[in-house]
């Protein structure tokens, strides 16, 4: 007859214990520290503004600020008040500007469609920075000779009226009165529009 021996199963040592329950806790202090860290990121990733931005300088509905510039011929001076009694579109550009360039064609085939009329819808241009021989050799070159430009060389227009963007155009009524403001390039038909708004304004 065999003897089957048996053999207690001693329990784990100490030191085992202790080795397989160090990397648990390694872990876990790891992933506690990511936790802690991450905390800060995500609340200062939508800081709250220390102040308020000033609003925008208000345009629309506003007398338009009257000055005197030279024309191209260097003589002649012209103001918003010269045009009192009459629709006004008073456009600010430079020949480095693109749009600017893409609407002139437009706007010099409304002082064709307009200059017949001396109480009708007039426009001026108002050139920023930019030389009287520069302006008419460009006008030349793109076949342009009846436009009305007059010449902000040192900007100062431009600071009074608040533009930052080219072209700028704003809508003046009758009364000297900025009615509109059209950023970006301007249309033939979008200054007929303009024009038709003001008449609607004004009828009682």
């Amino acid at each position: 007859m065999t003897t089957v021996s048996s053999r207690k199963i001693r329990p784990a040592s100490t030191a085992l214990l202790i080795l397989l329950i160090l990397p648990l806790l390694a872990i876990f202090a790891a992933l506690l520290m990511i936790m802690l860290e991450s905390a800060p990121l995500a609340a200062s990733a939508t800081p709250t503004p220390t102040f308020m931005p000033a609003p925008p300088r208000t345009v629309v509905n506003f007398a338009a600020p009257d000055f005197e510039l030279p024309l191209l011929d260097g003589i002649t001076l012209v103001s918003p008040s010269d045009y009192r009694g009459r629709p006004l579109f008073l456009n600010f550009w430079a020949t480095w500007c693109a749009p600017c360039v893409r609407e002139l064609p437009a706007l010099a085939e409304f002082v064709a469609d307009t200059s017949a009329d001396p109480a009708g819808p007039a426009l001026l241009t108002i050139n920023l920075g930019e030389t009287a021989a520069e302006i008419t050799s460009f006008l030349a070159e793109i076949g342009i000779d009846s436009l009305p430009v007059a010449l902000d060389i040192n900007q100062v227009v431009k600071l009074e009226y608040g533009v930052h963007n080219l072209p700028t155009t704003f809508v003046i009524d009758s009364d000297g009165v900025i009615r509109h403001l059209k950023l970006g390039e301007m249309r033939y038909e979008d200054m007929q529009i303009y024009l038709d708004a003001l008449e609607y304004a004004a009828s009682p």
